[in-house]
């Protein structure tokens, strides 16, 4: 695995938002960057441009494209170790594919072919769920990272959430901020039937028991973030649904950490629903880990 960072451009200010980031990250890292413009037909000399005078022509137009993508990145970290890139071919595939040699993978949440506000690029979509290592997906209107901002990161005591809580401290250290853990629970969806609930916990409403559930999630979380001595770290039970409880709390934060899958996530996908929803929403970029490896859960009390 190569210390590089790789970032999708395409000129659209949704890229260029993501460029700018992942200079910052690279910079702080102390890692090179490869600014990657995806142009033209994979397997195809000049990506279908040809030899010729024009095909040279167009193929230089298409490399002073990345160029401007690595000139941002160089304004926007000085001293970053930043190449633009071209590549032939689908842009999802061509990043997934660098990715493979890569830490970290950061895109624009939309790009120049954006159609609505709520919906995730197709490309961004693509390597989400396809890339092996992290993504970091950048919205157009993100804030810069403050000093007081917290890393926030979402936690349900799964083992890809464990993945994220790590990565999340390690953010925080590498840029002197604090880390704020979020369990939210929800009675909605909760209940299966009301005979279940009236058999199962006579005395006790849905919103009770999962509510003592988060609570019991949590505290899996301040316990092995009781070894980190390096982070702050606060940990805190929230009501609501994950995605919308983590859509809020992104609005004073400087990062949102979120894993793969949860815990009712299916091992046929590879980005959950709570993650997706968070990455459409949020308004400050959002770190996707990889899976992690399987924690031992805590034994019942």
């Amino acid at each position: 695995m190569d210390d590089r960072v790789i970032v999708g451009y395409d000129t659209s200010t949704g890229s260029e938002a993501a460029v700018r980031w992942a200079a910052a990250e690279a910079a702080a890292r102390g890692w090179a960057l490869d600014v990657v413009h995806a142009w033209g037909f994979a397997g195809q000399e000049g990506g279908g441009a040809g030899s010729s005078w024009l095909g040279r022509q167009v193929q230089a137009q298409v490399q002073e494209v990345a160029d401007e993508g690595a000139r941002v990145a160089r304004e926007a970290a000085p001293g970053v170790d930043a190449r633009g890139v071209v590549a032939y071919g689908a842009a999802a595939v061509q990043l997934v594919e660098r990715a493979g040699s890569a830490r970290l993978v950061v895109l624009g949440r939309h790009g120049a072919g954006r159609f609505g506000d709520g919906l995730l690029g197709s490309v961004t979509s693509g390597v989400l769920h396809h890339a092996p290592c992290p993504v970091v997906v950048v919205p157009q209107e993100s804030h810069a990272r403050e000093s007081g901002d917290p890393v926030v990161v979402g936690f349900d005591g799964s083992p890809g959430a464990y993945g994220a809580l790590e990565e999340a401290c390690e953010q925080a250290r590498l840029h002197g901020t604090d880390v704020s853990v979020v369990t939210a629970w929800s009675a909605t969806g909760e209940t299966s039937s009301v005979s279940y609930w009236v058999l199962a916990y006579p005395n006790r409403s849905p919103g009770e028991v999962a509510q003592e559930e988060a609570e019991r999630v949590l505290e899996r979380a301040r316990s092995w973030s009781a070894s980190r001595h390096d982070v702050a770290v606060s940990c805190d039970v929230a009501e609501g649904r994950a995605a919308e409880v983590l859509a809020r709390r992104s609005r004073h934060a400087s990062l949102v950490v979120v894993g793969t899958r949860g815990r009712s996530g299916f091992t046929s996908l590879v980005l959950g629903s709570t993650s997706r929803a968070v990455v459409q929403r949020a308004h400050c970029p959002v770190l996707v880990t990889r899976p992690a490896r399987p924690v031992p859960e805590s034994p019942a009390p």
